[in-house]
């Protein structure tokens, strides 16, 4: 059973908890990695979606015992589009839970791609978690940290400065003029 932090009315998903050690393997590791996704899918305390199974994967391999899956919007649906038709596509306790994972976590790492601009949303929670190291297992070309199910299971966190990164990709690629 991995366990889940759902709304009442079970349509918003703040936090899925996994432990990765099996009878297979058990990582010496101490803490979890707190993962920062887009939406959650309809993967729950009873199964893992593909990207669940790819960031515990990660997980394993970077010596830690579990991880804590959030994301950027709680509103569960396995198509992203679908956020644009729900009323509070964030979720009335995400950013508390986003916060309380995140301060306990050992690693904190960012993969919700592009969509994560929809109501500026990266932005808001790159704030709320102002202080708080964030990483990234790679960048899109915008400076969005990259989705895990598209990447080789070889990378590595690395530091993610956030909407500085964003922003400066952007202006590398001639999409945002001006203004500093």
């Amino acid at each position: 059973m991995n366990p889940c932090r759902f709304s009442p009315c079970r349509r918003y998903r703040y936090t899925l908890t996994h432990d990765v050690a099996d009878l297979f393997s058990a990582p010496s590791g101490h803490g979890y990695v707190a993962w920062i996704g887009l939406n959650p899918s309809r993967a729950d305390e009873s199964r893992l979606d593909p990207t669940l199974w790819r960031v515990r994967a990660y997980t394993n391999r970077f010596g830690f015992r579990a991880f804590k899956m959030l994301n950027l919007f709680a509103y569960r649906a396995p198509d992203p589009r679908v956020l644009k038709r729900a009323a509070d596509p964030v979720g009335p306790e995400n950013d508390h839970h986003l916060l309380e994972v995140c301060r306990q976590a050992a690693l904190v790492v960012c993969c919700w791609g592009a969509g994560g601009q929809y109501r500026d949303r990266d932005r808001a929670v790159i704030e709320l978690l102002r202080g708080i190291p964030l990483h990234a297992l790679a960048l899109s070309k915008m400076g969005h940290p990259r989705h895990p199910l598209y990447l080789k299971g070889t990378c590595w966190p690395m530091p993610f400065a956030g909407s500085l990164a964003i922003r400066c990709a952007a202006v590398m690629a001639g999409v945002v003029r001006g203004k500093a």
